[in-house]
């Protein structure tokens, strides 16, 4: 599960602990969780991109694939 909101909503109902970035924050605000900021260079979070098969993108999102697969995730900001 990875819908930031889903996440709040199953700690809220004491099912568990998550790790959600910070700007899922506004997104159930009415779920009764603890927010403990974690910096640290070791706390990675995996992003992942789908589409439909099929070459039928509108040219934003085939824009934002290219820019997200072409990016160098490894490199240092």
């Amino acid at each position: 599960m990875t819908n930031p909101g889903a996440i709040q909503e199953l700690i809220g109902a004491g099912l568990g602990i998550g790790l959600n970035p910070a700007m899922a924050r506004g997104v159930a605000a009415q779920v009764p969780v603890r927010w403990i900021p974690v910096d640290s260079p070791d706390c990675r979070r995996t992003l992942t991109l789908f589409w439909a098969a099929g070459d039928r993108l509108p040219a934003a999102a085939r824009l934002l694939r290219a820019t997200l697969t072409g990016w160098a995730w490894d490199s240092p900001s």
